[in-house]
């Protein structure tokens, strides 16, 4: 299965069209410091553990810091079925277009 690279602004499409799941794959500290609202924390060195904890048929929106190692996240979880889009320019650029910054 293939995922697919969206913009922040079509974040809220995404949330209410497919009813997603929010997936921060930073550092616990970074998600701490900041994170999208009701986003999940799962860094991506552990996720190993949490992909089997993950609702099975939801679509995922994934994000990093400035979107690559989302983009290896979304991979992975693509290869398990998933469908997942992950956020280009991670939360650096969610942050600029919410006016977080």
């Amino acid at each position: 299965m293939k995922f697919y690279t969206i913009h922040p602004r079509e974040i809220s499409a995404v949330l209410s069209e497919k009813h997603a799941v929010v997936i921060d794959v930073r550092e616990r500290e970074s998600y701490r410091e900041y994170h999208f609202n009701g986003a999940l924390c799962c860094p991506y060195d552990e996720m190993e553990r949490w992909i089997r904890r993950l609702p099975g048929k939801k679509a995922l929106i994934v994000y990093c810091e400035y979107g690559s190692t989302s983009l290896l996240a979304a991979r992975k979880l693509a290869a398990e079925g998933y469908e997942v889009y992950t956020v280009v320019g991670g939360i650096q650029a969610i942050r600029r277009y919410f006016g977080d910054d």
